[in-house]
């Protein structure tokens, strides 16, 4: 039943699901803020269940999740909550040094008494072990990128930790590949994340991509024609640098929306047609999103939710043509794909983007390809399938 399908979308709202009756439990890689994959966590267990399920997790800053998904995290590993470990708010702590002892701590996870084991994973929650007759599913973001994408990782981790992890890493793919056996079906984010899988492990998956509450966007809000903007990180992988060199000449303006490392030495050079705001509370983002004409995304990502923000706002998007843009991203009706990344073609992609005529109410109706309801909808009817194969009715 998981064969190589990416779920069926449409337009129209989804009738909610049968939920969940079986006892479920939840295992999520870790807890650092309320990002892209703690909001899937979230959608899963406020969606598919009829009773909240256990949550397990290798570290949780509890602070700066909501309450309620807080409270659903029964275990955590006590070494990497110890004081000088755990990250206090936004202080990162230590915890992410003790990533050689994650695969044992999830492996040796008791999950005996749940009949539905979801494991949320980019890293090693995917190694825990279920009872036999127990149904364990991996929702994978990736495959080990430590592991297995060295390039990638080359401009997310470096210093002594980005060493530490070269050096593990022919270990590491020995354990990821052997803990790749153990989910009976892997669903993968996007299309990009199911090539890995297949590439990787040796196995398929289906495809249901991540929710994104398109809802609290307005895409009959006035534009400004002449704003674009920027929301990511400032990290070299998300490429800030690049989009701001592109907007130096250019008559129109943008906006940036991020910290990170590159903060300092961006803010040295920036044009004046380009401002940087650092983070902005959620309000102030979606006004943003729904003010400006066009959205900037040029990092090859598995995914790409604030993609998603922007086109549920009716805000075309320049994209790269790589990763989870090709899944949501319709050239000439959502905006534009980039096949170079430099600096002359996106400045050629903004120049097209500001002078075609898009459809708002088209793109903002795509977005809905990508809601929560759907989310849910099709993962249940996934989970349905899969346990119905092992005798279970979940």
């Amino acid at each position: 039943m998981l064969g190589a399908r990416v779920a069926t979308h449409s337009e129209d709202a989804p009738e909610p699901p049968e939920p969940i009756a079986a006892r479920s439990a939840i295992v999520h890689d870790w807890f650092q803020g309320f990002h892209g994959a703690e909001r899937v966590v979230d959608a899963m267990r406020t969606g598919l269940f009829d009773d909240a399920p256990d949550i397990f997790t290798f570290h949780a800053a509890r602070s700066l999740l909501p309450r309620d998904l807080a409270t659903a995290i029964v275990r955590e590993s006590k070494v990497a909550a110890l004081p000088g470990i755990r990250q206090r708010e936004h202080d990162p702590g230590l915890w992410r040094n003790l990533l050689p002892l994650m695969p044992r701590y999830f492996s040796g996870l008791d999950l005996d008494p749940y009949d539905v084991v979801i494991s949320s994973s980019h890293a090693f929650a995917a190694s825990v072990r279920v009872r036999a007759d127990a149904l364990h599913v991996c929702y994978c973001y990736t495959p080990l990128r430590y592991a297995w994408l060295p390039d990638v990782e080359e401009g997310r981790v470096g210093g002594l930790r980005g060493l530490a992890l070269t050096l593990m890493r022919r270990r590491l793919r020995e354990i990821d590949h052997t803990a790749s056996s153990r989910p009976d079906a892997y669903v993968a984010i996007s299309t990009a994340v199911r090539t890995r899988i297949r590439r990787f492990y040796g196995r398929d998956a289906l495809v249901v991509h991540p929710p994104v509450d398109v809802e609290e966007f307005d895409p009959t809000r006035e534009k400004d024609p002449d704003r674009f903007l920027w929301v990511h990180r400032l990290v070299s992988y998300k490429h800030p640098e690049l989009v701001v060199e592109a907007f130096r000449d250019l008559p129109y303006r943008l906006t940036m929306v991020g910290v990170g490392p590159l903060e300092s030495r961006l803010r040295r050079s920036l044009p004046s047609n380009v401002e940087l705001r650092g983070w902005v509370s959620r309000e102030e983002l979606i006004a943003l999103f729904e003010r400006s004409s066009g959205f900037i995304h040029v990092a090859d990502e598995d995914f790409g939710m604030t993609m998603v923000e922007a086109l549920a706002a009716g805000t075309p998007v320049i994209g790269l043509a790589r990763g989870g843009a090709r899944d949501i991203v319709r050239i000439g009706v959502d905006g534009v794909l980039l096949e170079r990344l430099e600096p002359d073609s996106i400045r050629s992609a903004v120049r097209s983007l500001r002078a075609s005529t898009w459809d708002r109410a088209a793109i903002a109706a795509g977005s809905r390809r990508f809601s929560r309801a759907r989310f849910v909808a099709q993962l249940r009817t996934c989970l349905g399938e899969l346990g119905e194969r092992k005798g279970i009715d979940p």
